[in-house]
């Protein structure tokens, strides 16, 4: 009898061996080099991870849906794993700044750029028509800046599509890019945020405006100093 039971364990772990599969992969950069110290966790009960420290991760798993996530400072990227049958998968991972909050910046801006006076002004007519000439004297601003509202939405999600070789192409072909960073923040004092200079060059994807920094601290043009959840660009 207890040789029985023991044959039977033995042909369930056979089993479950057999139907187990190797999830492999590499954790890139916006340069598309691995990035190294990473955390990886994959969604199994009890979770995995590991610090892949040269990008690179490997998790055994059964068949099964899980969800892989990296993460590193302020940046994470979640990816859905659909497990079906055993073998060996490889899935690598982006680790890129999210370009999500594209249209939400631009609305953030239009909103600023086109507010309102409180209601509770509205029956000062006079008062009412300064307003009604301020907005339209900054929407036409805007539009002498970006071009028709509609169009320049769609460019936005155009570019929000590019692939960081796309990006780089550009990039390389129209240096003005840079130079135009560099005015921009010497405009601020040498000095300004991120989201700052990306709401200023608000007609480039946040990944290009990544790039651009990028470069410009390559060429020791500039310094990039993490202060909270952001960045500080600083003219050297």
């Amino acid at each position: 009898m207890k040789r029985s039971l023991l044959w039977i364990v033995l042909f369930l772990l056979t089993i479950s061996l057999a139907q187990a599969a190797t999830l492999r992969g590499t954790v890139y950069n916006l340069n598309l080099e691995p990035e190294p110290d990473v955390l990886v966790a994959i969604s199994t009960v009890p979770e995995q991870k590991l610090l892949a420290k040269e990008g690179s991760y490997i998790f055994v798993l059964n068949p099964g849906k899980y969800t892989l996530t990296t993460r590193k400072g302020t940046l994470e990227v979640q990816e859905e794993i659909d497990i079906t049958q055993d073998g060996d998968f490889i899935i690598d991972v982006f680790l890129l700044p999210d370009t999500a909050d594209e249209e939400d910046l631009w609305n953030e801006t239009q909103q600023e750029l086109l507010e309102e006076e409180p209601a509770g002004l509205r029956w000062q007519y006079a008062v009412a028509l300064l307003i009604i000439l301020w907005a339209l004297w900054r929407y036409q601003k805007v539009r002498r800046k970006y071009g028709p509202l509609r169009l320049f939405r769609k460019k936005i999600r155009e570019e929000s599509k590019k692939t960081i070789e796309q990006h780089k192409e550009e990039l390389a072909k129209e240096p003005g890019y840079l130079e135009k960073a560099l005015e921009i923040i010497r405009k601020h004092d040498g000095r300004i945020t991120q989201k700052e200079l990306r709401k200023e060059m608000l007609y480039l994807s946040e990944a290009k405006v990544s790039l651009i920094i990028t470069e410009l601290e390559h060429k020791g043009k500039i310094e990039k100093i993490k202060k909270g959840r952001g960045n500080v660009i600083i003219i050297k």
